[in-house]
């Protein structure tokens, strides 16, 4: 028999899709207590050993597993209290079930910093060498440096077995939506476990329903429509657009969408070597590959025009945009769209201060309109099916391995991926959808399934400027300078094809990539 866990997931405004993606959120901020959302479902505890994962032995050794969770760390407030309108207690609840059903693992979570990548990755690079790292911890957006450095244990065996939650006959990788929510990195391993996936994108810009109407601009559906609004709108005197920074730079989420349809567009066969028929057939050294050989080369045509479209973008923000802290103009009804992700959707529902409308839309998609170099794609209803998770954890290396305890964070892991307890860990925070096949999305992510979205074709080309931290680093700066027209063009392109080329040296060294039949 399945309990019920009680759950209320509290919605501080009734959302309408605005457009493919886009919330419109409600000027009021009315409150509504949903008992009926998906996920409010308490995993089994109790049952056969198919359905619990089976028993543990009685001589096992105790276990204490630490993890990080971010976004997923339970709040102090356990009832929704003005400082916490949306308290978190999911994974509280998950633990304690399963601690009943494994004695012998404790699991603690561990709360790190949460202001900053930067910040969180300072904390972690500590932990390690301290040795006193998480068992299991989210290893941000960059996750392939964290396996540059050997912070993370490869986790393509354990896919390749079942998950003891599942039919034994199926494997854990086959229980997700996809297989390419699982990222092969460049060295061909893959490393994270996906938790929660976007509902339409992880990233997206949120922006002022009154500001729009009032200018009378639609909702941009393609690069060239948003580049024209942002123009409009900062000649009639609002700020136009608030990016996303990180250390100083932009996160340049926007990259894919300008980027594939070019770059695909001219080089895809040329950067699919061995002729692979879906992403799960990629060595995962693609990219790798392409910088090495020249094929994406800063001095061709195509890829100085993805740069140049994305600083037209970029030269409608805000002066001050890098050094100053401008969510306040965007609270402040000040701004007409904001740059932000899926995962602050909870927080702009909890505004009850807001004295404005407002809405969300996908980042639009490079195309024929804005250059001839891009391709144009077909739109489809329906989710998209996501390359990438938005949530990833994954297993610290160097502490599973000092305190043999790499079986129990397989073992946790296998829990949290278990139907009904991804889906209530997921849906208590209206941020994304969960990753395993079965577990239901929230009600309010349903208009998403009837709106149109690009499709690019599965097998794709985007500029990657996440492959290697330190080239992550060196690229952002050298953006910051040219978009804010103190580097030229030809300076601009040299920095970045050095960024390049060093960052490609070091990710063939530090992972070993065998190039010889490249």
């Amino acid at each position: 028999m399945r309990k019920k866990w009680e759950k209320k997931l509290w919605v501080l405004c009734c959302l309408s899709i605005v457009t493919a993606l886009a919330l419109a959120g409600c000027a009021n901020n009315e409150k509504t207590d949903d008992n009926q959302k998906a996920g409010a479902n308490k995993p089994a505890v109790n049952g056969n050993a198919a359905d619990n994962g089976g028993n543990e032995p009685n001589d096992q050794k105790p276990v204490n597993l630490r993890i990080t969770t971010q976004i997923f760390t339970p709040t102090e407030d356990k009832t929704p209290t003005e400082a916490t309108p949306t308290p978190r207690v999911a994974l509280d609840k998950i633990i304690e079930d399963f601690q009943k059903e494994n004695p012998s693992i404790k699991v603690e979570v561990v709360k790190a910093p949460s202001s900053s990548q930067d910040e969180y990755l300072t904390w972690m690079t500590t932990k390690i060498a301290s040795g006193d790292a998480p068992d299991i911890a989210w290893p941000t957006d960059q996750p392939q440096g964290w396996a540059e450095k050997g912070w993370l244990l490869p986790v393509d065996s354990f896919m390749d077995q079942p998950n003891p939650y599942f039919d034994e006959t199926t494997k854990w990788i086959d229980t997700f939506t996809n297989h390419e929510l699982i990222q092969k990195f460049n060295n061909g391993s893959r490393y994270t476990i996906p938790i929660m996936q976007a509902a339409g994108a992880s990233t997206t810009f949120y922006y002022n329903i009154d500001i729009f109407e009032k200018l009378n601009l639609p909702v941009p559906k393609t690069w060239k429509q948003l580049v024209d609004a942002a123009t409009a709108i900062k000649e009639a005197g609002y700020v136009p657009i608030i990016p996303s920074v990180e250390n100083k730079g932009p996160t340049m989420w926007q990259l894919g969408s300008v980027s594939v349809p070019v770059l695909t567009n001219k080089f895809i066969n040329d950067f699919n070597y061995t002729g692979a028929q879906s992403p799960g057939d990629m060595k995962g050294d693609e990219f790798i590959r392409a910088i090495n050989k020249g094929i994406i080369s800063q001095d061709k045509p195509e890829v100085q025009e993805v740069w140049k479209q994305y600083k037209a973008f970029a030269q409608t923000w805000p002066q001050g945009w890098a050094t100053q802290d401008m969510k306040p103009l965007w609270r402040e009804g000040k701004a007409a769209i904001r740059e932000g992700g899926m995962w602050e959707l909870s927080e702009e529902l909890s505004d009850t201060k807001r004295t404005f409308r407002w809405g969300v839309f996908p980042i639009p998609v490079l195309g024929s309109d804005s250059t001839p170099y891009a391709s144009d794609y077909p739109k489809e209803k329906g989710f998209p099916k996501n390359m990438q998770a938005m949530f990833n954890l994954a297993i610290v290396k160097p502490t599973v391995e000092k305190k043999g305890s790499t079986d129990a964070a397989v073992k946790f892991l296998h829990y949290l991926t278990k139907v009904d307890v991804n889906e209530y860990m997921v849906n208590e925070i209206p941020a994304g959808r969960p990753t395993v096949q079965g577990a239901a999305s929230l009600p309010v992510f349903d208009a998403i399934q009837e709106t149109e979205t690009a499709v690019f074709p599965e097998i794709n080309l985007g500029m990657n400027v996440w492959f290697n931290a330190e080239a992550n680093d060196a690229i952002r700066r050298n953006v910051t300078t040219w978009i804010t027209n103190k580097m030229d063009d030809k300076e601009f392109f040299a920095n970045i094809q050095k960024a390049f080329d060093n960052g490609v040296k070091k990710v063939i060294e530090s992972d070993g990539i065998d190039t010889s039949k490249w």
